[in-house]
């Protein structure tokens, strides 16, 4: 997979997850199913920044350690979900914000790795 793909995906992900929870919570105090805004908002969210990465950011070699810690933090928390799901011991330990702060520290790492090694980094 070429790291535009990676790219690609992991932004529409942690754009999705972002929009979806903050649409959720900040009409939760007006609408009793504030989820079902929510996660249409962040369908359509994390589809325009995977369409924009691919079409347009992408391109830009500057924005590239970015878009990876970008989408670091997608593919994080995703893996905390799925620790947490399938693993019933683990699940104590892993609460959103523990899963939240992982994922900004991978994401935080995977930038400044790839802006240490910007040669590394596939087409």
């Amino acid at each position: 997979m070429s790291g535009r793909a990676v790219a690609t995906l992991g932004t529409a992900l942690t754009t999705f997850l972002l929009v979806a929870v903050l649409v959720t919570e900040l009409l939760s105090a007006r609408i009793a199913f504030s989820a079902l805004v929510g996660l249409p908002a962040g369908v359509v969210g994390g589809a325009v920044a995977g369409v924009a990465t691919w079409l347009r950011l992408w391109r830009r070699a500057a924005l590239r350690p970015v878009l990876l810690g970008c989408s670091a933090v997608g593919y994080a928390l995703l893996a905390a979900a799925a620790v947490s799901y399938s693993v019933p011991p683990a699940r104590p330990f892993v609460s959103a914000e523990s899963a939240v702060g992982v994922a900004v520290v991978c994401g935080v790492a995977v930038l400044l790795i790839a802006r240490r090694y910007p040669e590394r980094i596939p087409e």
